[in-house]
């Protein structure tokens, strides 16, 4: 969670906002002072597209917004009419996000609406994704309710959650933590190794320095993680390195107003697989929230790359903004070159919780919890989106409190 602040721009070089759902993220928020910065996006941006025809959230619409949808044909219409008499899970295996939605919504509607939101989410490919890990929710609406329409039908009675953000950008808690932890944080400090001393750790530095620790959270990415606990416990660091990753390119772009072929008046559009681009997805990111752009100027944000078209990650940053703007330019009709352009690279971005994450969490957890001190959290494990990182530290950091 970056901000770039750049000549009137405010540029989101990763999440651009979080759902104010749960109270670990909103309790941080409170905790560092910041609910007065809060900002809610514009109701205009519920709306998302798929080659700008309206694609309802499978999460958060009714079922007659997903019958009035566009980007279905009449046939998956009636085959989405009969899923509350879908048939039951398989017994004893790990279902993919597809094979669930193929099952339960019937194969247009998978393709349409849940392969394409699975790209635009977690940059991953729903037929390797477990349904049970990677949407738990929508697992549990089958269980209790028997039906993922009935379940939206009980969900519509309750509140939604609303898609916030601060005026300075998602950088405004980070800068806030790390302001607070002042003088606590070794900032660029390289872990090479992780060993075992005694009743504590010793942390062994790329500097060729060493810390000694009670307790160890580990929050790095699961490949990392793999490699600092591998001269401890290889059993440990095997399925840590067994979580794969997309990468992911993002390209930032300003244009005039002017120059936009078609109104930018929601959050923005997915593009299916059949299309053949590397783009995943385009954030309207001046529509969604204020003051992102100077006046008489848009801003956007190209998602490229992912599990669909990985050889985005070995092209330079001139290739990978040329290809984005091609790719947007087409499907908007824009009739102008970009003002300004900005391009940041994540070669590891988004952890993938393919088929059997269930049985390599489960022994993750096994293994470290053998050992006094260790302490593992992240997005690797418990859930990739920005507010489940903050849970994912809040329930560790309770943990090394209780401990000591």
């Amino acid at each position: 969670a970056r901000t770039i602040s750049d000549g009137g721009y405010l540029i989101e070089q990763g999440p651009n906002g979080f759902l104010d759902r749960g109270t670990d993220a909103m309790s941080l928020v409170d905790e560092l002072k910041l609910r007065p910065r809060l900002i809610e996006a514009n109701p205009a941006a519920r709306r998302r597209f798929r080659d700008l025809r309206e694609l309802p959230s499978l999460q958060n619409e009714s079922p007659p917004a997903l019958m009035a949808s566009n980007a279905l044909g009449w046939r998956a219409k009636l085959r989405l009419l009969g899923e509350p008499w879908a048939a039951a899970p398989p017994v004893d295996r790990d279902e993919t996000v597809f094979e669930f939605a193929e099952r339960r919504l019937g194969r247009e509607a998978a393709e349409t609406f849940v392969d394409t939101a699975v790209a635009g989410i977690s940059a991953g490919d729903s037929r390797a994704l477990s349904v049970r890990s990677q949407f738990p929710v929508l697992t549990g609406w089958e269980r209790e309710h028997g039906s993922l329409l009935k379940a939206m039908l009980k969900r519509k009675s309750g509140g939604r959650p609303r898609l916030v953000s601060f005026d300075g950008g998602m950088g405004t808690l980070t800068t806030a933590l790390a302001d607070r932890l002042n003088g606590a944080i070794r900032a660029g400090t390289c872990i090479e190794r992780l060993e075992k001393s005694g009743a504590g750790w010793q942390l062994h530095l790329s500097s060729g320095s060493t810390l000694l620790a009670d307790h160890v959270v580990c929050a790095l990415p699961a490949h990392a993680a793999a490699r600092v606990t591998s001269g401890f416990d290889r059993a440990l660091a095997e399925p840590l390195a067994a979580i794969p990753y997309a990468g992911l390119s993002v390209v930032a772009l300003a244009y005039r107003t002017s120059t936009m072929a078609k109104p930018l008046d929601g959050y923005g559009y997915l593009v299916k697989r059949s299309e053949g681009l590397s783009t995943l997805g385009v954030l309207c990111e001046s529509a969604i929230f204020p003051n992102r752009a100077p006046d008489g100027l848009v801003l956007l944000r190209v998602m490229l790359g992912g599990t669909r078209t990985p050889g985005v990650n070995a092209m330079d940053d001139a290739t990978v903004a040329s290809l984005a703007v091609r790719e947007l330019s087409g499907v908007l009709g824009v009739t102008g070159p970009p003002v300004r352009q900005w391009v940041c690279r994540w070669p590891s971005a988004i952890a993938q919780y393919t088929v059997g994450h269930e049985s390599r969490m489960a022994e993750i957890r096994r293994r470290a919890a053998a050992y006094r001190g260790l302490h593992l959290c992240g997005t690797a494990l418990d859930g990739v989106s920005f507010s489940d990182a903050i849970a994912s530290a809040r329930r560790a950091a309770a943990q090394v409190a209780e401990a000591l």
